[in-house]
């Protein structure tokens, strides 16, 4: 009879084992398709990062500024005559 209680002991502990071991391979798989996505996301965040550095950079550009302070304000480089400098000393 004890041989028969052993068998059965070690038939719920392989059953366990089994189950405990699908568990963990579904885990398993759906943390990879996380992290996949993931990384996808990254991929296309630092693609889209490097589109706006180089938009940053356009628009920063100090033609680009110079012209749109041309044209749309109205402004002037001024003259030689027109510019002040200011030291310490008073200005020259």
């Amino acid at each position: 009879m004890s041989i028969n209680k052993l068998n059965a002991a070690l038939l719920v502990a392989v059953i366990g084992c089994a189950m405990s071991v699908v568990t963990s391979q579904h885990v398993s798989r759906h943390l990879y398709n996380e992290l996949e996505k993931q990384q996808k996301l990254s991929r296309q965040l630092d693609v889209e990062y490097g589109q706006l550095q180089l938009e940053q950079s356009t628009w920063g550009a100090h033609a680009l500024i110079e012209k749109s302070a041309t044209s749309r304000l109205g402004m002037l480089t001024p003259s030689q005559r027109q510019v002040y400098v200011i030291t310490p000393e008073g200005v020259r």
